[in-house]
């Protein structure tokens, strides 16, 4: 049964994932809320802290948000607890932390399918595909048959990792490396998305792409990222089965209208319209790739 303070969360959870951490009027606007859970505190102690928690994590204190959502979890166990807590962690890009409390949630609630979705969500954030085609299982009996589309991916990146010398912990140490390197900045991901790149079966690969606002210089957080990458050990072959970049929404949506073009186009070749060619020159013009 979800209680009142629970939804008193949920609706300033709402409000709060709106704010990124560089609004300039953030400071007075988290400390509205970080009043409201200091009241909350008394009223229930498991759900105020839990806020404070997503506070501190919009403050980017990570100790802070560690302190708070581990003080919920003691004063309460529960899927709402665990949830929440991964919910921040996610946002910290602290991703297989998050993993393991949405999957620790979902112990409580193994029908709940929108905490299936969530994990499945966080699961190639972990680079465990094993993990992924597990989860999805669950989803079909859950859903009764209903399939999700990242079905048949596991046996793909499964191919492609065995093509390349390379095992699921190889994929897993690269990309902890990334979500280590943006844990250290303020930034908040936009979006995510992995693909699966088949110029040939041969040589097809796994590319992930990291959204991050427009106020935020993608080429930055690449260099970032690369000189993470560049002090962990890692497997000589593994950038042969995987690739990443961090893009704006800007480029982002330019390449999903581009492939959306390309499968209403089936096998068809046709020649670029002039004024959608240049539309893509003047959406590119400033922006950083």
């Amino acid at each position: 049964m979800v209680t009142s303070p629970q939804i008193e969360y949920m609706q300033m959870s709402r409000e709060l994932n709106a704010l990124s951490r560089r609004d300039v009027t953030q400071v007075a606007k988290l400390s509205k809320y970080k009043k409201s859970a200091g009241s909350l505190v008394k009223e229930d102690p498991v759900v105020g802290n839990s806020l404070l928690g997503l506070v501190a994590c919009l403050e980017h204190d990570i100790a802070a948000m560690h302190f708070y959502h581990k003080k919920a979890i003691d004063g309460a166990e529960s899927s709402f607890t665990l949830m929440s807590y991964a919910a921040s962690l996610q946002k910290s890009c602290l991703w297989n932390e998050a993993a393991r409390y949405a999957l620790s949630a979902l112990d409580h609630e193994p029908d709940n399918l929108q905490f299936i979705d969530t994990v499945i969500g966080l699961a190639p954030l972990t680079g465990r595909f094993s993990l992924l085609n597990r989860l999805l299982a669950q989803r079909q009996q859950v859903t009764s048959g209903v399939p999700h589309g990242s079905l048949g991916h596991y046996e793909t990146i499964a191919g492609i990792l065995s093509r390349n010398g390379l095992l699921e912990k190889e994929l897993k140490t690269v990309i902890s490396a990334i979500g280590d390197a943006l844990s250290e900045t303020d930034v908040i991901l936009q979006d995510f998305r992995y693909d699966l790149v088949s110029e040939r079966p041969d040589n097809s690969f796994l590319h992930y792409r990291f959204v991050l606002p427009d106020q935020f210089v993608a080429s930055y957080y690449e260099d970032l990222i690369a000189a993470k990458l560049d002090a962990v050990p890692h497997h000589p072959r593994v950038f042969d089965a995987f690739s990443y970049s961090v893009e704006n929404p800007t480029v982002y949506e330019l390449y999903r209208y581009m492939e959306k073009e390309l499968e209403e186009s089936a096998d068809t070749i046709r020649v670029p319209d002039p004024d959608k060619m240049k539309l893509i020159e003047e959406l590119l013009q400033g922006v950083e790739i």
